[in-house]
């Protein structure tokens, strides 16, 4: 049975609006992609309703290290806390939201999460701003209220991807209620990830030419906002203390003391300490503030107990390390001398490696002495320009 709803013209003419189906799924996707809105962020979050940023439409998904895609996500969206929001559209006279549809988010969630990297989502980002004819950078500080480094926005991205801190939404014209059953049971099981429908009914009047459209959120229920509410909140700029709080309650034990040594060492041997900005993960950027070339990092470190190596800045801003070897010969010594877990096939790029891989005292005694050594052959360089 379809709805109507009655839009009042001018105080005089009531006029009856019936509930139509979109003549395509790729209209429902068109509508998404140019009004991000339908996505009624002030009923996911209505405390501090969600707002959204498009990365791309048709995001690919490898589900292999560096492999080809195997799908092609509806849309990616990003909210103000740099949650990565996946969005999957089927119409109701689609059965497969009622099953397949699942199966189908659940494998690009457990893939994206594993598979794609900051690298991607902002490249997709830039793709998309500049085929729009749109300043990406511009785009991004309209968002941001222009109240946020950029690339303190892109790392919580990257931390809440690796972590699985995602949103997955399913939006149709109509979430039958065995979809909604689902989405309410994922959705009270997972965490950190969110799970959510969203109804966007369309309404027609004479002739098709007033439209009105509905959104609904459909998922909630008190269990999940209970579970959740760690992600509520807005983001808080970490510091010392508060980082190194959060790596003896969250990270392996020993942690927390081999990075106070390596924060000290900074703070003595010319290394910058920049915090993030995060609701709940704590992060720090290692870097070197470099005249007139600003700061570069080399390190990041996450409040779970990760260090990421940027192999690729390293490569991009500085002529010792242009050449691949330079940097697979650096990314295997750390592995050797350190003991950290780096993928060589990451050399443009950074790889991650557990803290608690290199907490004893001589393999921190190794690290930081590499930092000396790259410290020194950037300076060498930097005097040579």
């Amino acid at each position: 049975m379809t709805s109507s709803i009655f839009l009042l013209k001018d105080d005089k003419e009531l006029l009856e609006m019936k509930e139509t189906p979109y003549d395509s799924e790729d209209l429902l996707q068109q509508l998404l992609q140019d009004y991000p809105a339908l996505l009624t962020g002030d009923q996911i979050n209505r405390e501090q309703p969600r707002k959204w940023l498009l990365i791309t439409r048709e995001m690919g998904v490898p589900d292999t290290e560096g492999g080809k895609d195997r799908w092609a996500l509806d849309h990616l969206f990003l909210d103000q806390d740099g949650i990565p929001t996946l969005v999957e559209v089927k119409r109701s006279t689609d059965t497969r939201t009622r099953r397949e549809v699942v199966a189908q988010m659940l494998d690009y969630a457990a893939n994206s999460v594993q598979y794609w990297s900051i690298d991607d989502i902002i490249r997709s980002f830039t793709y998309t701003s500049e085929k729009a004819e749109k300043d990406p950078g511009e785009i991004l500080g309209t968002f941001l209220f222009n109240t946020e480094n950029p690339d303190e926005y892109w790392e919580r991205v990257q931390a809440n991807l690796r972590r699985g801190n995602i949103r997955l939404l399913f939006v149709a014209d109509t979430i039958p209620a065995e979809l909604k059953r689902i989405i309410e049971f994922l959705n009270e099981q997972m965490n950190p990830a969110e799970v959510l429908g969203v109804e966007v009914k369309q309404y027609t009047g004479r002739q098709d030419k007033n439209k009105t459209l509905v959104s609904r959120v459909v998922g909630q229920t008190m269990k999940a906002i209970d579970t959740k509410k760690i992600r509520s909140g807005a983001p808080k700029l970490w510091d010392r203390e508060s980082f190194v709080q959060q790596l003896r309650e969250r990270a392996a034990p020993g942690d927390a003391e081999v990075v106070e040594k390596i924060f000290n060492w900074c703070n003595s041997n010319g290394f910058a300490l920049k915090f993030g900005r995060g609701v709940d993960q704590a992060t720090v950027r290692i870097g070197l503030d470099i005249p007139d070339k600003g700061f570069h990092q080399i390190v990041l470190l996450e409040g779970y107990g990760d260090l990421a190596f940027f192999f690729g800045i390293l490569g991009k801003y500085f002529q010792f390390f242009k050449e691949n070897e330079a940097r697979i010969q650096l990314l295997h010594q750390l592995n050797a001398e350190c003991g950290f877990t780096f993928n060589p096939g990451k050399i443009d790029s950074y790889s991650y490696s557990p803290i608690s891989t290199f907490s004893d005292e001589r393999r921190v005694s190794a690290f930081l002495s590499k930092l000396e050594w790259l410290r020194t052959v950037i300076a060498q360089e930097h005097q040579k320009d």
